[in-house]
């Protein structure tokens, strides 16, 4: 019996079909890859990518999309800013024909280097199974209907609310600043005294067609 998750069977991945110069399948290299950029091992993750690089123009995208995913699920908040260098160095590759390998390369080292945190891989895979299997839904807590939503305004709730209830943050930093948002509660507290929060016109209730 086959099992309820993971990857499908082999043949359905383009890349185990495919092999590198030196007669390695694309779908090794992949592997290489990624599980030497997890334990540190920068030389053979190198060489692993460039193997890749080498294979083919595909193949080499093919790298670039696993070490944007890298990224994510092995460096993930050991290196918060990885995807967006990643993304840049990627750009830069498909931009520098010359110097295409280097940026790579550079990208293989600083995500092998970079201290790893998986928790987002792991989050996302416990929500999915969880929620397939009906064992989590998503929560709608009373702060969530808001001058936003439809449930908040038929609650008669607005901007006032939203300001004072609906933009909490948690972990905010010490030095904000809130004297703008005070103005602003001020604001909507006179509006709606004097008009009440029902939902404003819409801005397209008056507009008139262009005349030909």
């Amino acid at each position: 019996m086959p099992r309820l998750y993971g990857p499908g069977h082999f043949t359905e991945d383009p890349y185990s079909q495919i092999v590198s110069p030196h007669g390695i399948p694309v779908d090794d290299l992949v592997s290489v890859l990624q599980k030497e950029i997890r334990r540190g091992h920068i030389d053979n993750a190198v060489l692993a990518a460039y193997e890749m690089f080498i294979t083919s123009p595909d193949v080499a995208q093919h790298l670039w999309m696993r070490l944007r995913l890298i990224a994510v699920e092995d460096v993930g908040m050991g290196l918060p800013m990885g995807p967006v260098l990643i993304d840049v160095l990627h750009r830069n590759f498909n931009a520098s024909p010359d110097g295409a390998w280097m940026m790579a390369c550079h990208a293989v080292r600083l995500l092998a280097s970079a201290p790893k945190d998986r928790t987002s891989s792991e989050h996302a895979g416990w929500v999915a199974t969880k929620a397939a299997l009906g064992e989590a839904l998503v929560e709608v807590p009373d702060y969530a209907h808001c001058v936003h939503t439809r449930a908040g305004q038929q609650l008669g709730r607005g901007l006032t609310q939203w300001w004072e209830n609906g933009a909490q943050v948690r972990d905010e930093i010490p030095s904000a600043d809130h004297r703008y948002r005070e103005e602003l509660i001020e604001i909507h507290r006179r509006d709606e005294a004097d008009n009440g929060t029902a939902p404003r016109s819409s801005r397209w209730a008056t507009a008139t067609p262009d005349s030909d």
